[in-house]
């Protein structure tokens, strides 16, 4: 832990200095003077969408939960969704946020298969959510951002292909068993033969168990409407809190621009940053979103970059380092086996 720990504080160093940098780009007097004049109430409520935003995000899971009838607490999944933004925000491609809220759920009893079932499915819902929402921006706001960003286009469909691809080889490895039997086999062979594990056999046998499990499970969460639609529903309702935080940022500094330009901004740069492999996309969301909002922003853009990237990026390290600091040292009280 105090080596994740050490990570989280070497990335929030290094995203500040970035920012840092940023602003030596453009005006520092306009930022210091913003930042000075901030709105409590306006940035409130920026606070207040981004807790909405966990919030909504454990009710997908929850719903999931409720329909494989796993005996798990919402408020243990409320804590499980802020060690899941923890590790997204410190992993490449915020890759570590659930496989580290499956192993935690294992340690609470939850079967592997039964656990990554429950992420997998969430991830899917929210992959397929935010690419449409992507999508949409995209072309609600193509004249506008073609005319001020330069190549444009190209990154919109770059990161659009990327969430597409994630999007169908999940559904394809979710609910083909053969496919997700044969990568378990394919994925054991060099660990084998790196004498990274020991008995193979054994191994292959509770994987493939677990992959079997998950796979049922995977079936369930597909062939229900109504669960998907109403999983659909909260996670369109979270990603409206989330790229609805960028305009309260800006009118906590003055700025007076239109809740739906902003909003379509976001969604797209959401898109665009996707593409990026560095943990939390640091250096490329506070690029890309100066790139993007300085259209909308002129002046301030700077400040509201340091607003919105504390709310969304720097609380989500701290608020879920300590969570995920919490649960493990009380993890053994909990561990059924």
């Amino acid at each position: 832990m105090k080596s994740t720990l050490s990570k989280s504080l070497i990335i929030l160093v290094i995203s500040f200095i970035i920012v840092i940098f940023i602003a030596g780009f453009t005006d520092l007097s306009s930022t210091v003077r913003a930042l000075k004049r901030v709105s409590i109430g306006w940035l409130t409520i920026g606070g207040f969408l981004m807790i909405c935003d966990w919030f909504l995000e454990t009710i997908t899971v929850k719903i999931f939960a409720i329909s494989y009838k796993t005996k798990i607490s919402m408020t243990y999944l409320f804590k499980s969704t802020l060690i899941g933004n923890f590790f997204s925000a410190i992993t490449p491609f915020s890759t570590g946020g659930q496989p580290a809220q499956i192993a935690f759920m294992n340690k609470r009893g939850v079967e592997y298969g039964e656990a990554t079932a429950l992420y997998v499915s969430r991830f899917i819902v929210y992959q397929l959510v935010a690419t449409g929402m992507g999508i949409f921006g995209v072309y609600a706001a193509y004249d506008i951002l073609q005319k001020n960003i330069t190549r444009f286009a190209w990154f919109a469909f770059a990161g659009f292909a990327l969430n597409g691809a994630v999007l169908m080889f999940l559904l394809i490895f979710s609910i083909n068993r053969n496919l997700a039997i044969w990568l378990v086999k394919t994925l054991i062979k060099p660990l084998a033969f790196l004498r990274l594990i020991k008995h193979q056999q054994a191994v292959v046998e509770k994987t493939i168990a677990q992959t079997e499990l998950f796979n049922k499970y995977m079936l369930r969460s597909m062939g229900n409407p109504f669960l998907l639609l109403f999983s659909i529903f909260t996670t369109l309702c979270q990603m409206t809190a989330r790229v609805s935080i960028t305009y309260f940022v800006a009118r906590s500094v003055g700025v007076n621009c239109s809740y739906f330009e902003t909003v379509l901004f976001q969604l797209v740069l959401f898109l665009v940053i996707s593409l990026m492999p560095t943990p939390g996309a640091m250096g490329v969301s506070e690029s890309g979103y100066v790139l993007f909002f300085k259209f909308l922003f002129g002046p301030e853009t700077v400040a509201t970059l340091l607003l919105w990237r504390f709310l969304t990026y720097y609380v989500n390290i701290i608020i879920g380092g300590l969570t995920t600091a919490h649960e493990m040292r009380n993890m053994s009280k909990f561990y059924v086996k």
